[in-house]
């Protein structure tokens, strides 16, 4: 029994440690391998051309270049900063500065954005849970690019990038790979791992094998059938939610990975020829130099618009000390895509360190700095000291009226057709277009104007006559003054009279004899105050008491009068001018008017009762039209008493300065008047008493407004 059990056991063992061997055969990296639980960074040191990342645990790790020269990215999956969560500036040769930051979502991830002094090649080297970044000169390229040696003089020496990469749009994130294929060049084998978006991958080097983790993508493309030494196999499997891709190399190789566009690119170090690394200047043998000049192949490039005062170029990071300032002006023209030429006076050593300005900026610092200018011609820049550049200037100045006064005078004559040619003649003058051998004149009667010079300033006066010898646009100003009046008047009035007469008839209560009469009694009214200015105007009604006997009786009459009246005057003067000009319209009467004389004797003169309209109009560039404005209107008034024989007038008037757009109308002014009056009449005191009070007086309401309103309207008259 205790034999059987022994032996199931060990079956048991045997088939786990098959199946351990079988994922990790088709993954191709033993799921130990990645670390299960986050990982600290314990250390970040820097040395000259060299970064040392330490961790207290194994983990895996990706370098790539974002698309600027100057900087790498080390992304390092489910791994923490710990207590290195600030930026790390540099005084080492090669490493401006490090930036490290801490990524939580979608998973824990440190990155370290490392900032060179100089565009590099990157080689790592992973062991022990050290990672050790070495920063190298690129060596010269064999394809389409600039090719420039990156010379490294630690501390002391000049550093000459490659030209910028050309920026591009950022790509969806890639759901596939499409293709993977090798290239080989004299140096290097390089793996191209092409998808139909951006991949960022977790590559972790092994002993003789290098692991690339692409995650969210599948596999849409089959293995290369023959591979490139130093790689001896590829293998790829579907691991979780990446594709995994295993690279078999005969041997341990360096490698470099570079992320960009769509594309991830390994290059493997050949081992059968290695690159040449390069020396300071003061150990570069002159035959090297003379063999890196014949091998330099130039790039086409489109360059930059300069713009004086205003940068605009691309941004790059220098970091140089006491560096020559002739090869800095080589690597901003190479960034800029400028052909360039250096003065051989320009010289001078410099010191800088500018992060993340325009090259152009850049550029302005350094001439300055040395009293340099620079000339653009085309897409060439030359730069050279502002005293060659001016002695340059005076020297062409020179040479160029020398060969206008070598050259013969000519004779042309230009008609014109719209301006005046006395103003023509003037602008033409004060243009400083002829030379001084030149000479002009006009001829008002056939509107002509005769030059005299040499035949080169001809094409001038004619490119500058298109602007001057233009018809003058004209516009039509049309203007409405609106006059509303209104008049309400309300009259309410009460008439009653008292009879009483005794029986001996010697005795009677009566109305006074000078009011107005009843017409029911016949008698006198004791309060007599109608409604209404005249008689029959108005509406009332009367009625009356009497006895039989007739000796006591009572008229009473209420009337009352409500008079509305309107009133509405539209002035609608109309007057076209040409643009700048000003021009009147007017219309009315002129009346004698009587005056005396300082002799004592009378004279007449006549006064102007019109309606006026004077108007100047501007076109603006964008067709709005500014109009100086002047409109006047005064008539008689007959309700003003007129004094020595002078009439009393009612006047309008509005002087104003508008911009209005074509066509548009607008209201330049307004004025609104109310008179209200309120007035009553009646017996004294008795007229005051509450409700009763209204038996003994007449009450009425007048009520006047009056309304102007100015409108306008402009156009331009366009030539059909």
């Amino acid at each position: 029994m205790k034999k059987n059990i022994l032996y199931y056991l060990l079956l048991y063992s045997v088939l786990i440690a098959f199946w351990g061997c079988a994922t990790a055969t088709t993954s191709g990296v033993k799921e130990s391998l990645e670390p299960q639980t986050a990982t600290v960074i314990t250390g970040i040191d820097i040395q000259d051309y060299t970064v040392t990342i330490k961790a207290d645990k194994p983990f895996i790790y990706t370098i790539y270049r974002p698309g600027d020269p100057y900087k790498i990215v080390i992304d390092l999956p489910d791994v923490t900063l710990g207590a290195l969560n600030s930026k790390i500036v540099s005084n080492k040769a090669g490493i401006t500065e490090i930036v490290p930051s801490q990524i939580e979502s979608p998973s824990v991830m440190a990155r370290l954005e490392i900032l060179l002094q100089t565009p590099s090649i990157v080689e790592q080297e992973y062991k022990n849970n050290v990672l050790i970044v070495r920063i190298k000169a690129e060596p010269p390229k064999e394809v389409t690019a600039v090719s420039k040696v990156s010379e490294e003089i630690p501390k002391a020496k000049e550093n000459i990038p490659e030209p910028a990469v050309s920026e591009q749009k950022p790509l969806p994130k890639a759901t596939e790979i499409s293709s993977i294929l090798f290239e080989k060049s004299a140096d290097t084998v390089k793996v191209l791992i092409k998808g139909n978006g951006s991949m960022i991958p977790n590559v972790f080097p092994l002993d003789d094998r290098i692991v690339i983790d692409i995650p969210d993508v599948v596999m849409n493309t089959p293995l290369p059938s023959a591979v490139v030494p130093p790689v001896k196999g590829i293998r790829s499997g579907k691991h979780d939610d990446k594709i995994r891709l295993v690279l078999d190399l005969k041997e341990k190789t360096k490698f470099d990975v570079t992320a960009n566009g769509d594309s991830i690119v390994i290059a493997l170090q050949r081992a059968d020829k290695e690159p040449v690394a390069q020396m300071p200047d003061d150990r570069r043998s002159a035959e090297a130099e003379k063999t890196e000049a014949a091998t330099k192949v130039i790039e086409v490039k489109e360059p930059e618009a300069l713009v004086e005062g205003k940068y605009t170029g691309k941004k790059l990071s220098l970091d140089f000390q006491d560096a020559d300032i002739v090869p800095i002006f080589r690597l901003l023209a190479d960034i800029s895509g400028y052909n360039i030429v250096v003065s051989p006076e320009v010289k001078g050593k410099l010191t800088m360190k500018l992060i993340n300005v325009p090259w152009d900026q850049a550029l302005d610092l350094i001439l300055k700095t040395f009293s340099l200018g620079k000339s653009i011609e085309g897409n060439i820049l030359r730069i050279a000291p502002y005293t060659v550049l001016a002695k340059e200037s005076e020297e062409a100045a020179k040479a160029k009226e020398a060969g206008i006064k070598a050259e013969p005078l000519d004779t042309k004559i230009f008609p014109i057709s719209y301006a005046k040619v006395s103003v023509v003649q003037t602008a033409v003058t004060n243009s400083k277009i002829l030379t001084p051998r030149g000479t002009i004149s006009v001829d008002e009667r056939t509107s002509t104007m005769l030059v005299n010079d040499v035949a080169s300033v001809f094409p001038k006066i004619e490119n500058y006559l298109l602007t001057l010898d233009k018809p003058t646009p004209q516009v039509l100003i049309e203007a409405r003054i609106v006059e509303v009046n209104t008049n309400e008047v309300r009259d309410l009035g009460i008439q009653w009279g008292l009879t009483l007469r005794g029986v001996n008839t010697l005795s009677s209560l009566g109305g006074f004899s000078g009011l107005g009469t009843g017409t029911f009694t016949g008698n006198n009214f004791l309060v007599d105050l109608p409604g209404g200015s005249s008689a029959g105007s108005g509406s009332g009604f009367t009625f009356g008491i009497m006895n039989p006997a007739k000796t006591m009786g009572l008229d009473l009459q209420l009337s009352a009068v409500e008079t509305l009246g309107k009133g509405k005057v539209i002035s609608n003067p109309r007057i076209m001018t040409l643009d700048n000009e000003e021009a009147k319209i007017l219309q009315g009467k002129s009346i004698p008017v009587r005056k005396l004389t300082t002799e004592g004797t009378v004279s007449t003169e006549f006064k102007d009762i019109t309606l006026e309209l004077k108007v100047k109009p501007h076109i603006t560039p964008d067709n709005s039209i500014s109009i100086l404005f002047e409109i006047k209107k005064e008539e008689l008034d007959p309700t003003l008493p007129s004094i020595e024989g002078v009439p009393g007038t009612d006047k309008k008037e509005a002087k104003t300065n508008v911009i209005v757009r074509d066509g548009e109308t607008i209201v330049i002014g307004g004025i609104y008047k109310v008179n209200k009056s309120d007035s009553e009449t009646g017996v004294p005191g008795l007229m005051r008493i509450p409700i009763l009070g209204w038996l003994f007086k007449n009450y009425k309401e007048n009520v006047t407004t009056s309304e102007l309103l100015m409108f306008i309207t402009p156009r331009i008259v366009r030539k059909p």
